[in-house]
């Protein structure tokens, strides 16, 4: 996970920068670093969210269930020791 985070930080830094720099240069509007910086951030944050929520349902997916019925363990047709 925090090899795609980082990954993602890196990309995202580079792309909001070039597109910044272009919007100043096509447009002449200047974007402000403080909402390069948010943007960068907002995008690396969910995703992490996102690779956070595919790691767990990889980790769901491998676990194997229980074997037997939940009334076979848990019941009151239980053994008794």
């Amino acid at each position: 996970m925090k090899h795609a985070v980082w990954l993602t930080l890196v990309i995202s830094g580079v792309v909001i920068n070039i597109a910044a720099e272009l919007v100043f240069y096509f447009s002449g509007v200047y974007i402000a670093m403080f909402y390069r910086i948010v943007l960068v951030t907002s995008i690396t944050v969910i995703s992490a969210i996102f690779v956070g929520a595919i790691l767990l349902i990889g980790k769901l997916e491998e676990e194997k269930p229980l074997s037997g019925h939940v009334s076979d363990t848990l019941g009151a047709d239980r053994k008794k020791n």
